[in-house]
């Protein structure tokens, strides 16, 4: 039996009121709860943030999901340990550096995964209220109409005929979450009210993220008012993309992309690729990953010298604010100014390109080992600036 008696709805009335004019009960409630931090010597909002907390603590509706981000912060912890440890080793060759820089990077972007979707978790819980009758929710009013959920099969049809998304798109925007330009999605919304937020990172490990979809339901208004920030391409559609390139291999132009920290690749269970893992097997193929459209069109322009295409004929007009052509264009103006600053990426692979063409150097390895500290880049990326370059 559910004997849970959630602290923050007895108390919501009173967050803003001195102990003194509570009611018996409920002040014999804070002296129990509140025994250490005297009620009267915080504010509203910390009092409420506190028993949020304890509810959540002592919540069983929680239960599951309090386990799930005690192992979770067990391994964040395990990972940042890790890291610590390749950081400290020392680099006597140029090829050691190199080996260094390339497992730190593939920690970090484990930790910067992590980070999001403990991001993702926090903030959201509230106690779900009871009706008398013993029914779930609460008495809607006109002031505050019902939330209507609707399933992943007609959220992926209205989204699919207004912005042209693939399931892939909108796995991708769930795996960012609304704070970062994402979607909300939820599980069991025709059975709990409120539904719990789903999680892609409740099944790490399974390969198969797009079968987790179907266990989606989504806010109906979310839907209908959704604009993407990002939008995304499969592994697959990128290597048949640059497959059209001439003398291109396109996997192994995406891992050299990735490497020049120009693209990143997300997959939403595992949180990257095998295009990111010197240990391949450990990851999805690249064919399974997710890359956001805004970088691939950049390394296109900068690359391959492939101007962003427009609409129409004759006198082009400017996209309309908001539409996709719009914010895709926004993107690659705020990479491109991004890039080209100075500090930018370019502009430190010129600088490198400069000092290699001095002459200083007798080789690129060392020309990179020596220089990278300084112009705050990683032996990698100096070492990939270098090539092709003719000798000074």
């Amino acid at each position: 039996m559910n004997n849970f008696n959630s602290l923050t709805l007895v108390l919501e009335e009173w967050f803003d009121k001195p102990l003194s004019a509570m009611p018996d009960e409920v002040r014999q409630r804070i002296e129990q709860d509140f025994s250490l931090i005297p009620w009267d010597d915080i504010d509203p909002d910390q009092r409420r943030s506190i028993a949020l907390q304890l509810d959540y603590q002592r919540d069983p509706a929680t239960k599951q999901d309090r386990q799930y981000w005690w192992d979770f912060f067990w391994s964040k912890e395990a990972l940042e340990e890790q890291i610590a440890k390749w950081s400290a080793i020392a680099t006597p060759t140029a090829s050691d550096l190199a080996q260094k820089e390339i497992r730190l990077e593939e920690l970090k972007k484990e930790l910067a995964h992590m980070e999001q979707q403990g991001r993702l978790a926090r903030g959201s819980y509230y106690p779900e209220r009871k009706r008398c009758d013993g029914a779930r929710g609460g008495a809607s009013t006109a002031e505050n109409p019902p939330i209507r959920y609707i399933a992943y099969p007609k959220a992926m049809k209205l989204l699919n005929e207004r912005l042209d998304t693939t399931p892939e798109e909108l796995a991708a925007w769930i795996f960012m979450e609304p704070r970062l330009g994402g979607i909300a999605a939820y599980t069991n919304a025709n059975e709990l009210n409120p539904p719990p937020l789903f999680n892609f990172g409740y099944s790490n490990g399974e390969e198969n993220y797009l079968a987790l979809l179907m266990f989606c339901w989504f806010n109906e208004d979310d839907i209908a008012n959704f604009q993407p920030v990002e939008r995304y391409i499969t592994g697959q559609a990128l290597i048949e993309r640059w497959s059209k390139q001439p003398h291109i291999k396109p996997k192994d132009f995406i891992i050299a992309k990735i490497c020049e920290s120009r693209l990143q690749d997300i997959h939403p269970t595992f949180g990257l690729t095998s295009a990111s893992s010197s240990e391949g097997i450990e990851f999805p193929p690249i064919e399974s990953g997710l890359f956001n459209l805004s970088e691939v069109n950049d390394i296109e322009e900068e690359d391959f010298e492939i101007k962003p295409t427009t609409h129409g004929k004759g006198n082009e007009t400017s996209p309309l604010i908001g539409s996709p052509e719009w914010r895709k264009q926004n993107a690659q103006a705020a990479a491109n100014a991004k890039h080209d600053q100075p500090g930018g990426s370019r502009d430190k692979q010129r600088q490198i390109k400069q000092i290699w063409a001095t002459g200083k150097y007798s080789n690129r390895d060392l020309c990179a080992e020596q220089e990278c500290a300084a112009l705050d880049m990683s032996f990698s990326a100096a070492r990939n600036a270098l090539k092709n370059t003719p000798d000074p």
